[in-house]
């Protein structure tokens, strides 16, 4: 069923089977509802390119932009296409673009062909508003070791870039003002676990060895526990049950301990 194939260990099973099967050359996706125009729309892993298809239908797209792919080629060579249904040329046709091409044989060196991107400066590339996350490297002299405390508050997480492994093993990051989730094996951003708004006049803490990670108002000191989903990610979901709340009471009191605690080890200094 649908839950066979969710968790960290079930996503990198995809991954696991394009490197194991050189004849996966292009692995399309459409789940995001996203446009053809943001940063790693177009990607590979090893031979194969995952393209991100974007939708046709007004309401179902995210971000007010209809596109269809195009993919032309032979046993050599594939070209990618956009099709932007919102705009049209002279004569009244969806415009048509080109997105890039892909050889897909290699050489004598055993190089597993090559992608390059079209040079375009067609101004729906031109989005300065997009989100780009940062992707962490292992050595990229931005991971924190062992977070505890404060980690960033809104006057200095735009600058700030960081990541860390909380106690159960999940990565989170500091990026552009927002807390953001990666998968733990491929550190593929996931999704966004406190955004910009929420970081408004509040500190993020992580506490309780690296097990809560907490938003904290400085001088209310009023605190928002930022539970896990019910499948142990971060990122932003929906999704409550009586157990899940149960879960979330006992954090909520660890954290309210772990700060009770630190005031009293300050009152003694």
């Amino acid at each position: 069923g649908a839950k066979e194939y969710k968790g960290s260990r079930n996503r990198s099973t995809f991954i696991d089977a394009v490197k194991r099967s050189p004849q996966i050359k292009l692995w399309c996706s459409g789940h995001f509802h996203l446009s053809h125009d943001f940063q790693d729309s177009l990607s590979r892993v090893n031979q194969c390119t995952f393209m991100q298809v974007g939708v046709v239908g007004q309401k179902s797209t995210r971000d007010h932009t209809r596109q269809t792919r195009i993919v032309r080629g032979n046993s050599e060579v594939m070209e990618i296409y956009t099709v932007n249904h919102h705009a049209r040329d002279e004569e009244g046709k969806a415009q048509l673009r080109l997105d890039a091409t892909i050889t897909l044989s290699g050489d004598a060196n055993g190089s597993n062909g090559s992608m390059t991107l079209a040079n375009n400066s067609n101004e729906d590339y031109n989005k300065d508003n997009w989100f780009r996350a940062y992707l962490p490297r292992e050595k990229d002299g931005c991971y924190l070791e062992s977070p505890s405390g404060r980690i960033a508050s809104e006057n200095d997480s735009d600058e700030i870039v960081c990541w860390w492994h909380m106690h159960d093993g999940k990565v989170l990051g500091v990026h552009e003002g927002r807390v953001v989730e990666y998968d733990a094996e491929t550190l593929s951003p996931l999704g966004i676990v406190v955004n910009k708004d929420e970081m408004k006049n509040r500190e993020v803490l992580v506490v309780d060895d690296s097990k809560i990670i907490v938003l904290v108002d400085p001088e209310s000191e009023d605190m928002e526990v930022i539970h896990p989903n019910g499948d142990g990610s971060y990122w932003r979901k929906y999704q409550r049950n009586k157990r899940i709340r149960q879960e979330e009471k006992a954090r909520e009191a660890a954290a309210k301990l772990w700060f009770e605690r630190k005031q009293q080890l300050q009152g003694k200094t």
